[in-house]
């Protein structure tokens, strides 16, 4: 038999009726979806070629894609959106394999800084008072099960931000095999693991960063698989994006190690630049509203004496370094190289932002970060965004491995050309997956007729009236169970003011998030009441799952555009024009759909599921990019009458 067809029947003969798992699970129920899928991966693991695949929910992509990886015995990365995905592969979809199917060898890789460091550990119980930290306490009992991998997102207790902060690991101050708890260090052990194991779970940022590296961070393999896979190209926009702020400054000049080697009238040169600079581009750009971005359009020349006065000092620590240093000391050799590298790379990056020295391949822009409780604003941070990733990504990941991209929305249409050009996919297997769910009929698309059309940036009370009116009409028909979703905090806002005291003097349990309760507890709240109603913004479009009636409403306020006057996407779209390409049509609306499959697929999460999905733009209606937008949605049964949402809830009465 060919190699590809003995995998393809490998994997497909597990997960049909009769193989592994229904022989050991009670209740095993086959998916041809994900037998597809499964038959799919193996085939381009085998050929060693890129596969993109658009899985819907439900379809059991994750067991798709590692049964696969476990037949074939290729050493691969998995790479998932974010920190919880990654433990739910490591901790409970290996295990099932590992159980039920194969035994595997697996790791999980992490940044440095959720790692416990051992020395700072040391240095912390050290320096504590009279008063024992009943923290730091636990900490220690941690250290001594041996079940403990250093892993500070999964201890069972509450680990408070202070003491996190000083107990972390960080590259700048780790000595490595020069620390004297090298034999006991958490991230050696982990970097150890992940050599030896088959799947190396890592989340996308670990990713990019191995790639900006050129792949020197992680374990060599044979191919890569990008789970939540829609999100790489702002994954990788944010990966390369250089960002300066007087934090950055202020840790580096707090360091004692530099303090002491610097010659004062440098070191005090360079706090008085820092000083300057970010009191100069305050005064200068004034306030403006937190996430806010405004473009840097020339040099910042404050901000280019503080790069020079930090070469300066990093040409004084090369020249100055003690003779003998490595041999007397070589954990101080360490952390004084280390030093000077990150002196000499703020600099550098201080330069690159304020210098605007490439504006055909960089934005340039300052933001307002978001405000810390003992601030009364977020503080400013400059960065430099690269117009497009394409190139990057296309030399140094997909022209280097096989990876095979995963995702619920990949697609447009029917189409994964949106995606492709984006990413830097040239050649690539494509399969689109059948629905899992039954959305003609447990689901429906309410787009009403509206008289008034979303405005950006300007006050539009009558929208905005007629916007919270539907919103209510819906809350009222669902009775609760519902997400009210919003492109904007600005919309939330004025929404929530209009329906919050309506909504709660009937008994509907409100629930907004950027208040001061967290996400994940937001979510139970919202669980455990019948009548709650979230009021969310973007973070809640993916990535949440609420099964069952607990949420039988999404609604959206409107199609999720870009803002126009971002500095990034204002430059792309600007080159677009002049370059003469559809940038609507090419770029603008393909985001948003994508986004908008996102939202939508909050509603159904199980086959018994049943809702409304609710999108109050009209434009859907009446635009000519309306249809297209539709039909890249889930064929839910589609109204533009409210009746029909209430007859449709009634039904479940």
């Amino acid at each position: 038999m060919h190699p590809v067809d003995e995998a393809r029947e490998q994997v497909s003969r597990d997960l049909r009726q009769g193989g592994a798992l229904s022989t050991r699970l009670q209740g095993y129920e086959e998916r041809p979806a994900q037998i597809q899928m499964a038959e799919a991966v193996a085939t381009s693991l085998t050929n060693g070629e890129h596969l993109l695949v658009e899985a819907a929910t439900g379809t059991g992509k994750s067991l798709a894609y590692l049964l696969p990886v476990v037949r074939s015995g290729k050493k691969v990365l998995v790479a998932t959106a974010n920190k919880a995905l990654q433990e739910q592969i490591y901790y409970k979809d290996i295990p099932f394999i590992h159980r039920y199917i194969t035994p595997v060898r697996a790791a999980m890789v992490k940044g440095m800084g959720n790692y416990l460091c051992l020395a700072k550990f040391a240095d912390e119980r050290n320096a504590q008072g009279m008063i024992p930290d009943q923290a730091l306490a636990k900490l220690g009992e941690s250290i001594e099960d041996d079940r403990f991998d250093g892993d500070l997102d999964v201890v069972s207790y509450n680990l408070p931000t202070y003491l996190r902060g000083r107990v972390a690991a960080e590259s700048d101050d780790c000595a490595w095999r020069a620390c004297p708890f090298f034999g006991d260090c958490y991230v050696r052990k982990m970097r150890e693991a992940a050599q030896q194991a088959q799947i190396v779970v890592i989340n996308h940022s670990l990713l990019l960063l191995d790639v900006l590296m050129d792949g020197w961070l992680l374990p060599e393999r044979d191919a890569i698989i990008l789970d939540e896979a829609h999100h790489l190209e702002d994954e990788a926009t944010r990966a390369f994006t250089v960002t300066v702020n007087a934090r950055r400054v202020e840790s580096l000049l707090a360091q004692k190690r530099l303090k002491q080697y610097a010659k004062q009238q440098l070191y005090e040169e360079a706090s008085t630049a820092s000083v300057l600079c970010w009191g100069t581009l305050s005064d200068q750009q004034g306030q403006f509203s937190n996430g806010l971005r405004k473009p840097l359009l020339s040099p910042f020349e404050p901000g280019l004496r503080l790069a020079t006065t930090l070469v300066n000092l990093a040409t004084q620590l090369r020249a100055d370094r003690p003779e003998g240093l490595d041999e007397q000391d070589e954990r101080e050799a360490q952390l004084y190289d280390k030093l000077t590298r990150r002196t000499s790379q703020l600099a550098a990056d201080l330069r690159l932002v304020f210098s605007n020295p490439k504006p055909d391949a960089y934005v340039y822009y300052l933001e307002q970060e978001p405000a810390r409780r003992n601030r009364e604003t977020g503080m400013l941070s400059a960065s430099a965004t690269p117009l497009s990733v394409t190139e990057m990504l296309k030399n140094k990941l997909f022209d280097v491995v096989s990876v095979i991209a995963t995702s619920a929305t990949l697609a447009i249409n029917g189409s994964f050309a949106f995606y492709k050009r984006r990413v830097g996919v040239a050649e690539a297997r494509e399969i689109i997956l059948p629905y899992t769910f039954d959305y003609q009929n447990n689901a429906l698309l309410y787009v009403p007729y509206m008289r008034h059309e979303p405005t950006f940036g300007k006050d539009n009370g009558q929208y905005l009236d007629e916007l919270s009116e539907q919103m209510e009409q819906l809350v009222r028909a669902s009775h609760g169970r519902a997400f009210l979703l919003f492109t904007s905090q600005r919309t939330l806002k004025e929404v929530l003011s209009r329906l919050d005291h309506r909504l709660t003097s009937d008994d509907f349990s409100v629930l907004v998030q950027g208040l001061d309760i967290g996400r994940a507890e937001l979510l139970r709240r919202f669980r455990t009441n019948e009548r709650a109603v979230l009021f969310g913004l973007r973070s809640f479009w993916e990535g949440v799952d609420v099964v069952g009636e607990a949420l039988s409403l999404v609604a959206i306020d409107k199609l999720p555009f870009d803002p126009p006057d971002d500095p990034v996407h204002e430059v792309r779209v600007r080159q677009m024009r002049e370059q003469g390409e559809n940038w609507f049509g090419d770029y603008v609306l393909p985001l948003a759909v994508l986004r908008l499959k996102q939202g939508v697929g909050r509603l159904l999460r199980s086959r018994e599921d049943r809702g409304v999905l609710a999108i109050l733009d009209s434009r859907l209606l009446h635009k000519s990019y309306g249809r297209q937008v539709i039909l890249s949605l889930p064929p839910a049964r589609r109204t533009v009458n409210l009746q029909h949402v209430i007859e449709f809830f009634d039904q479940d009465s």
